[in-house]
């Protein structure tokens, strides 16, 4: 048996209309949330950049510290911090 119902032209348009508005709302909160995600990875890797720049300039002071006393002591390493991900 054939279903010879038909949906009326206007109805179809509204159905139409909501669906692409509702495509357009799914795309900009995707687009949305991959911009925050970006933000939140390019935070982290400030953290670490600034982290390893503070440990950089500490071995830069006790490289430092070591060629004006001319010893081989060995001094403190600093803190290990925590990789902020």
């Amino acid at each position: 048996m054939k279903d010879n119902r038909l949906v009326p032209a206007a109805t179809y348009e509204r159905q139409l209309i909501q669906l692409k508005d509702k495509f357009s709302l799914l795309e900009k909160r995707l687009s949305l949330k991959a911009d925050e995600i970006v933000f939140t990875m390019a935070v982290s890797h400030r953290k670490e950049i600034d982290h390893l720049k503070d440990e950089i300039i500490h071995l830069r002071e006790q490289v430092k510290e070591l060629k004006k006393s001319g010893t081989s002591e060995r001094l403190p390493l600093p803190p290990k911090k925590r990789s902020v991900v």
